[in-house]
């Protein structure tokens, strides 16, 4: 199974997804995790003013970058999803959860302890 998170630090779940500095991507089997992988959010560089977007040439609101490297995971858990990501993950049938919880590793020793028991 795979789990993903955005994250800024490697440590805790970023406040907004689509802005993070990177996704960690999480393999558990058996009760552990026996890999995690990063990958950089090319999205979130983009610039932001007043609350919009504004891309550059011939970039639409897509998180198309985003989908591409999570694509292969069972869950995303984030603190917030705003309405266009929400929207790709459903089409790209990513199933996601919010969460409260800000660590990382609370929020995967309790994913353990529930899918493995």
């Amino acid at each position: 199974m795979k789990v993903a998170f955005a994250t800024n630090d490697r440590k805790t779940i970023a406040d907004r997804t689509g802005r993070a500095k990177e996704f960690a991507v999480y393999e558990l089997s058996d009760s552990e995790v026996i890999n995690i992988e990063y990958f950089e959010n090319t999205h979130e560089h983009h610039e932001h003013k007043h609350g919009y977007h504004v891309h550059g040439k011939g970039h639409g609101h897509s998180h198309k970058d985003i989908i591409d490297k999570i694509s292969t995971v069972d869950f995303l858990y984030a603190k917030h999803i705003g309405t266009h990501l929400k929207a790709n993950l459903d089409e790209a049938n990513i199933k996601f959860e919010l969460t409260k919880e800000k660590e990382i590793d609370e929020l995967i020793k309790g994913f353990l302890d529930d899918e493995y028991e």
